[in-house]
């Protein structure tokens, strides 16, 4: 029987690995350019009767209305590219549904070595979920974004919880697989890592309908908890702490009128990206651009300016596409009328009868052939001498409660080190720690608890890219990393 079992498993495990997911390529299941078949263009598109859009230095950029979810002008709206620090965007929206912002987490020292622009963490102290979403979202840390996905149930869950917000928001040009959109060691190449100004443009949508999104994106200034230095404990302070600011520009010195927030992103493969809103006489616009020059924040403004002038008048040249929405649960009753074809895996919008149907009826087919076999063959039991070793126990039944091994998990390509390096404004060029946290978030942490769980790695999707540029040519931001990076 042990072995009709482990067939079972067997099969079980091989037929999981029919099913593909469709690849995320910016276009429906019916081949259709989603937003609008004007959308698969790698120029400038926009309605003739309306102003020249803005010439800007960014390779692809979105500008839509928020209200009515027109795209009112685009550049290169689907084409791939990396994403940056803009990818925290998606971060924040897989996650500020799933965590209380009350609720308070140790980081692991994974989360407080991450390199690059960093809101500064320590092991000795405990933050709240809030601290942690103002630290990702106002200074882009990437320590917040680690401590964030460990909060989250770990790298693995969160990263494959950001990837199936993607999909349900349709935003099916975004791989993630990292939660800070971190590009190198391990080098992840366009193929492994990748979104777009339309995508990001969607993630904006849905993260302006969540009132805490809103609130991080757009504070200027925050009080950090940290220790208290020296010179606070010669004075009795039991607490310190430091005021953090945003880099979003757009919300400084010469602040963009109605300006809801966004966030930018840098690295040095990715160039310069930003998502973000503003709000004007009850409309909203929204504009995303992607792998532009460093000195982008003229450009946002530009097309800030272009989307409040043209909206009322420009035809639009595609949709920014809803969520797709949670399917129907149907009623006893309904399942039970449900026509027979149907109840039995009839196509219509789920797989094809055939496509499991066939494998799995060829599996219970072998399996019934090995028992048969097995029966056959086998001789009448016999009481074991008393010399004779006992059969081993080699599989134990899933109803007994007996500790089961970890799900196998998956590693990014090469060695992986956790860099202890200075935090640096908008560095983002240096790849966080695959740990992750042995206390989720979910429940209170263990003040004690400093240590992390090794062998995790993140979520790994199918290249889902085939490497081109629009323009269907290799580009240099298509190529193996070589040792050029730098920081800034």
């Amino acid at each position: 029987m042990r072995k009709v079992v482990s067939l079972l498993a067997v099969c079980g495990t091989a037929g999981s690995l029919l099913y593909v997911p469709a690849a995320h390529a910016g276009t429906a299941s019916a081949g259709t350019t989603v937003g609008g078949a004007k959308l698969a263009g790698h120029g400038y598109i926009h309605d003739p009767g309306t102003a020249e859009p803005p010439h800007i230095t960014a390779s692809s950029y979105v500008i839509a209305d928020l209200e009515t979810g027109r795209v009112l002008a685009a550049k290169d709206p689907h084409g791939h590219y990396r994403p940056a620090s803009t990818l925290k965007t998606l971060t924040a929206i897989t996650l500020i549904p799933r965590l209380d912002p009350h609720k308070k987490f140790k980081p692991s020292p994974a989360a407080v070595n991450a390199s690059g622009s960093a809101v500064g963490l320590d092991t000795k102290l405990s933050y709240t979920v809030n601290d942690l979403f103002h630290g990702l979202l106002m200074v882009s840390g990437n320590d917040a974004a680690i401590a964030l996905a460990e909060a989250g149930g770990g790298m693995p869950h969160t990263l494959a919880a950001m990837n199936a917000e993607a999909h349900r928001i349709q935003a099916l040009d975004t791989v993630a697989r990292t939660p800070n959109g971190l590009d190198d060691d391990p080098p992840l190449t366009l193929k492994q890592q990748h979104s777009s100004a339309y995508d990001l443009a969607l993630i904006m949508k849905q993260g302006l309908t969540l009132h805490d999104f809103r609130k991080y994106v757009g504070a200027t200034l925050y009080q950090w908890p940290a220790l208290p230095t020296k010179e606070e404990r010669k004075k009795g302070h039991k607490t310190g702490g430091y005021e953090i600011g945003t880099h979003d520009h757009l919300l400084l010195g010469d602040r963009y009128p109605g300006m809801i927030g966004g966030k930018n992103g840098w690295t040095s493969h990715a160039l310069g990206s930003f998502v973000g809103a503003a709000t004007r006489n009850g409309h909203t616009i929204i504009i995303s651009l992607m792998h532009a020059q460093s000195d982008f924040w003229p450009d946002a403004r530009e097309l800030l300016n272009w989307g409040f002038a043209e909206r009322a008048k420009a035809e639009p040249v595609g949709t920014l596409v809803d969520p797709i929405p949670p399917p129907a649960k149907p009623t006893p009753k309904a399942v039970a009328n449900r026509p027979v074809s149907d109840a039995h895996g009839a196509s219509s919008g789920g797989l094809d009868w055939w496509k499991v149907g066939l494998p799995a009826g060829a599996a219970v087919a072998i399996i019934a052939g090995l028992v048969l076999g097995l029966r056959r063959r086998r001789r009448p039991a016999e009481e074991p001498s008393a010399g004779d070793p006992l059969p081993s126990d080699d599989w134990t039944d899933p109803g007994s409660g007996a500790d089961k091994p970890p799900p196998p998990s998956r590693r990014p390509p090469g060695d992986v080190k956790v860099a202890g390096a200075p935090s640096t404004p908008d560095g983002d060029d240096v790849p966080p720690s695959w740990q992750t946290h042995p206390n989720p978030i979910q429940e209170p942490a263990d003040e004690g608890a400093g240590e992390t769980q090794n062998g995790r790695g993140p979520f790994e999707p199918v290249d889902q890219d085939n490497g081109e540029s629009a323009e269907g040519k290799k580009t240099a931001r298509d190529e193996p990393y070589g040792d050029e990076a730098t920081h800034s």
